[in-house]
């Protein structure tokens, strides 16, 4: 069976760019204290690079191969995702969230952004560099390139329903990634789930809504500077939205923690009564 062009050179760029951030983290491994700052801010930001880097080359799938493909890579690379990210958060979104509740101190949110930011802005320039050097059998990644550089947002609904969908989109997403990762949950259901649900969730968005991203870091990457939207809206839109939906999912299990710690407080000086009654 003859393997399409445009596949192969996918192939070859997602192989490049999981083969040098893996190796990357490999050589920090080696030279840096696991535990230290040097090697956190280094994972973090291979760790956001390599996602920030194969999102651009999903387009590719999608043109030349089919919205099912485009799925199935969606999923794949959520697998490796998971297999290679090494605790890298690859999103701001939960280190602030962490900051908020006093899990995060500021030196390291700060590191941890600043990792982020700098791997997003490099994302381009490290795509860029595969499509023009890497080996190529189509003209699928010089026509990708065209379409990155002179891009507009695909809105087909006016604004407010975007940033709604940003909004809402975050709080399901940490809804149910939040649960399907916990501690209790079977351990392959936290390895393979949240990559078939974000998957699925991509796909869809993607089908039937236009250019969301459910991140503000994704959303930068990919979209900061297209025609079509002005930088006050894109802030609302693309940062501001979801950063409300993530934290107010986080505040939501807050109160469900409460209410948790104070039911099995309750509980344990009812149970201290009963033993000095019985005593």
């Amino acid at each position: 069976m003859e393997v399409p062009g445009p596949l192969l050179d996918a192939f070859i760029y997602y192989i490049t760019v999981i083969a040098v951030c893996e190796g990357a983290r490999h050589v920090a491994d080696r030279l840096f204290d696991k535990k230290g700052n040097v090697h956190r801010f280094i994972i973090e930001f291979l760790g956001t690079l390599q996602v920030t880097t194969t999102i651009y080359e999903n387009a590719v799938i999608d043109i030349h191969l089919g919205r099912q493909a485009f799925a199935f890579t969606l999923f794949s690379m959520g697998i490796v995702f998971a297999l290679c990210n090494r605790t890298a958060f690859c999103s701001p979104l939960a280190p602030i969230e962490q900051f908020l509740f006093g899990r995060l101190r500021l030196s390291e949110l700060i590191q941890t952004l600043v990792a982020q930011f700098s791997a997003g802005y490099f994302a381009f320039s490290f795509a860029r560099t595969i499509w023009l050097r890497a080996y190529s059998t189509t003209d699928a990644h010089s026509n990708i390139l065209g379409l990155m550089e002179s891009c507009g947002f695909n809105h087909p609904y006016p604004i407010y329903y975007h940033l709604a969908f940003e909004l809402i989109g975050t709080i399901i997403v940490r809804h149910v990634l939040t649960r399907a990762t916990s501690e209790s949950r079977d351990s392959r259901i936290r390895f393979v789930f949240p990559a078939l649900f974000m998957a699925a969730v991509f796909t869809g968005t993607v089908t039937f809504v236009g250019d969301q991203a459910l991140d503000p870091l994704v959303a930068s990457t990919l979209f900061y500077g297209c025609r079509g939207l002005s930088f006050e809206n894109f802030m609302f839109v693309y940062w501001i939205a979801p950063t409300i939906g993530w934290m107010a999912s986080a505040y939501w299990d807050s109160l469900g923690e409460e209410d948790a710690k104070k039911k099995a407080a309750k509980e344990k000086k009812a149970e201290k009564k009963r033993v000095k009654k019985n005593e």
